[in-house]
């Protein structure tokens, strides 16, 4: 049945040659839309989902490890991978910590109201925002409080900690730094509305959004602003600080790239409806999600568009990028891996060399325990992650396959490849 169900989804993936970035590798569909952005970790993709659940699925195939099930949606909460745990909150009030083995529950932690902010684990200590207005700091060994502390209205954005200190964002208007030994608040700074942004320092500087149509840069040490940048509408997005440059998504429907120093603006791009989505840079492109649809992928320097991927529905979940292949979720309810690679080539992570190379074929696919390849010049095949698994020469080859692990792989040869999915 594994398997018949692994043959189904690859039905999907067309004639599965994938020679430009851009290319879906699989999709998982869940119940309901995913908000939720995934985690990456140790071959596993953590995502929730409004349909109650928490996936853990493998990242070479896209079949399930394990899923579990909380009290009620998880919207925007996002999960949190440290130490053979993972972190997520619930609207049934709770932040759950589960065993990525087994998707066991190892304990939860209920709190008055939803929470949708997003886990932050740091030094044996878990941090998490709450919409019963409190931030909470919890030992991450049984999920026992050591401090909360109260804002004056609820709290969506996530926390960070810079140098044993918590930043975190509240819709009572104020972004607040907190110690993160005792709870006691270190300096808190004033917007005009709602935070719902997440913050992100970098080089000593707190960048953060607010529904007051702005990106605030603040200093870390004192809270005194250094510049604020005016979009054109609210931001929800929360910031990504890479090689000097701030990555932020609006209202207004567009992807801004702004001096982090100055607060100049670099450029924006324009999707086609509001950006919710949070940046992710991986090799000087910029992923962002927007509601009408996408997945954009744009050149980080220029802001130009690369490519941009259709999924069923509005793209809130933000991108998470690993191994070149990037994961974002879809209010159509499904969780996508879409390739980033170019192929000009494909590094072997051990020699740190590329493979050279013509046209080829590969029969069956999907394999089991045999796969037959056809070179007209020398090749490879490759895992997912780029691990060599056997160098082929020109010829025909027919290769014992029963030994490999269930995944994609992929065949190389000259300027092609060939993505190829391994069933028991």
């Amino acid at each position: 049945m594994k398997t018949f169900v692994l043959f189904i989804v690859l039905l999907s993936f067309s004639n599965l040659l994938f020679s430009n970035p851009g290319d879906l590798i699989w999709k998982y569909q869940t119940k309901l839309p995913v908000y939720s952005s995934p985690c990456v970790s140790d071959g596993v993709v953590y995502v929730g989902s409004w349909d109650n659940y928490i996936y853990a699925i493998n990242y070479s195939s896209g079949t399930i490890k394990w899923k579990y099930k909380t009290g009620r949606s998880i919207s925007y909460s996002s999960p949190c991978v440290s130490q053979g745990i993972v972190y997520i909150g619930s609207e049934d009030n709770s932040l759950y910590a589960i065993n990525i083995s087994d998707g066991t529950l190892k304990w939860r932690y209920q709190t008055s109201c939803s929470v949708i902010s997003s886990p932050c684990v740091s030094e044996g200590v878990v941090y998490i925002g709450s919409y019963d207005c409190f931030l909470y700091s919890l030992n991450n060994s049984d999920g026992t409080l050591k401090w909360k502390y109260q804002t004056c209205n609820n709290i969506c954005s996530s926390p960070i900690i810079s140098d044993g200190v918590i930043y975190i964002g509240s819709c009572d208007t104020y972004i607040y730094a907190i110690n993160s030994t005792d709870g006691n608040v270190k300096w808190s700074y004033k917007t005009d509305k709602w935070i719902q942004s997440s913050p992100f320092v970098s080089d000593g500087v707190v960048f953060i959004g607010s529904d007051d149509n702005y990106l605030y840069a603040i200093e870390a040490s004192d809270g005194s602003l250094n510049w604020r940048y005016k979009t054109g509408d609210y931001i929800h997005s929360s910031p990504c600080v890479v090689n000097g440059v701030v990555y932020i998504g609006s209202g207004d429907s567009n992807l801004y790239a702004i001096n982090s120093s100055q607060g100049a603006l670099k450029w924006k791009y324009q999707t086609g409806l509001p950006v919710y989505s949070s940046p992710c840079i991986s090799k000087g492109i910029a992923y962002i999600g927007s509601d009408d649809h996408y997945l954009y992928a744009i050149n980080s320097s220029q802001g130009t568009l690369n490519w941009r991927y259709q999924t069923g529905k509005a793209v809130r979940s933000s991108p998470c990028v690993s191994e070149g292949v990037v994961f974002i979720g879809s209010d159509d309810g499904f969780i996508y891996a879409i390739e980033t690679y170019g192929y000009t080539g494909f590094k072997d992570n051990k020699s740190a060399s590329y493979i050279p190379a013509k046209s080829f074929s590969v029969s069956p696919n999907p394999f089991s325990s045999r796969l037959s390849i056809f070179l007209q010049s020398s090749g490879a095949v490759y895992s997912l992650t780029g691990q060599l698994i056997i160098k082929l020469n020109k010829g025909k080859h027919f290769l014992d396959t029963s030994k490999w692990k269930e995944g994609v792989y992929i065949v190389k040869s000259d300027k092609e490849c060939k993505r190829v999915v391994k069933v028991r």
